[in-house]
């Protein structure tokens, strides 16, 4: 309880430190510098000669950004597309922007997934509707409970997931807005390839079955100052979200969580620069959670993309505490061309005595293209390296 004493204080100094930086920084990317920016859409119009005016190009209600690429994941080689849209539903100088993230998959075994992510922000930030939509049939990886599973524990489990998660947020205060969502998760035709895991790995519980569903309502608080959910320059994000599973909405169980989102951006303005923090802390406060429910690495709510240079559900807990500094700068004075730098450390608790004993570090470099300079939308190539794990991360859109 101490610990998450702590970490309630820390939001609530977060929030009152940042009441003073409600704008933001615009000075190193400002509307009326972009004449001199140049984007991805800037040389695909000079490559393939299309005539367009800059002023039809900025006006434009609705900014699309698309990038298509390949990765490894627990089904083998996966075709990925990363689409991004972006646009404006009030007065840009009083409204943050909207976003709509849809990440289609497909692997050449016939395994697929489609993800959505939408982020709608009414004029004025009146009213703020985020969604985490999922459809997936593909095999994952676990390795078990605790903090230090070891390689040897790695397990394939078939199944497939449909995911929907809807919140619905209004704004009380300029920047705080509060809400009620519904949750709902379906794992389904769950099965474990290697019929002795559960003798070879004792830590692999006994509570995969082959079908689990957690319905619930949410109660999420957010204080939000970024101007820009795409590629914050300056500002804050503190979130805090309870989750309420309960039979009488379909749940297989009674159980309770909290996820605590924070996030903090500077702006250095002579080194044309971003210093960027994030830390979560996810935990379960009662009951029994289905196995595949559980906080695990890279994938936390939203995107699941924190913990770069760990593999995805590589720790698996009943807490999960995520920290990580990142540092973006440009390379190229026009705008296109950036770099960033980053270290993190994530630790999931020992199942039975909910203690955090093992830390695994990870750090990484990657570079970013400018896509649109008028949503500062990137695209994003990173790679992670932690103590026995590399990999690399491609999409759209900055990490946090």
């Amino acid at each position: 309880m101490k610990g998450k004493s702590l970490l309630l204080l820390l939001f609530i100094f977060l929030v009152i430190e940042s009441r003073s930086q409600d704008k933001d920084a615009y000075f190193i990317y400002k509307n009326n510098d972009t004449v001199t920016q140049v984007d991805g859409v800037d040389y695909l119009i000079k490559l393939f000669k299309l005539k367009r005016s800059q002023e039809k190009i900025e006006n434009k209600k609705v900014n699309f950004s698309f990038f298509p690429t390949d990765t490894e994941n627990a089904g083998g080689r996966v075709l990925v597309s990363s689409f991004n849209a972006t646009f404006y539903l009030g007065d840009k100088e009083n409204t943050k922007n909207s976003t709509i993230y849809l990440i289609p998959y497909i692997s050449f075994n016939n395994q697929f997934g489609l993800e959505l992510y939408p982020t709608i922000w009414l004029e004025k930030n009146s009213w703020n509707f985020v969604g985490e939509y999922f459809v997936l049939n593909f095999p994952q990886e676990t390795w078990g409970l605790g903090g230090d599973s070891p390689d040897s524990h790695e397990t394939f489990v078939d199944g497939k997931q449909i995911r929907f998660h809807q919140n619905v947020l209004k704004g009380i205060l300029p920047n705080l807005a509060i809400g009620i969502g519904y949750q709902y998760d379906k794992h389904f035709e769950l099965e474990i390839e290697d019929d002795e895991a559960r003798t070879k790995h004792p830590n692999l519980p006994e509570t995969i079955k082959s079908t689990t569903v957690s319905s619930g309502i949410s109660l999420p608080i957010v204080y939000d100052t970024r101007k820009n959910i795409n590629n914050p320059q300056q500002g804050m994000y503190a979130g805090i979200t309870y989750l309420y599973n309960d039979t009488a909405l379909g749940s297989d169980d009674k159980w309770q969580s909290l996820f605590m989102d924070f996030r903090k951006y500077y702006s250095i303005p002579f080194a044309r620069s971003i210093l960027g923090f994030r830390s979560y802390y996810w935990t379960i406060l009662s009951g029994d959670v289905p196995y595949f429910d559980l906080p695990s690495t890279r994938s936390e709510p939203g995107t699941g993309s924190a913990s770069r240079g760990l593999q995805k559900d590589r720790y698996r807990s009943k807490d999960m505490l995520f920290i990580e500094s990142e540092y973006r700068f440009n390379i190229s004075r026009n705008g296109f061309l950036g770099g960033v730098v980053f270290v993190n450390t994530t630790s999931a608790s020992e199942y039975e005595s909910r203690k955090f004993e093992y830390w695994k570090p990870a750090i990484g470099t990657g570079i970013r293209l400018k896509f649109n300079k008028y949503t500062k939308v990137n695209v994003a190539f990173d790679i992670g390296f932690s103590k026995d794990y590399t990999n690399v991360y491609l999409k759209i859109g900055e990490v946090f």
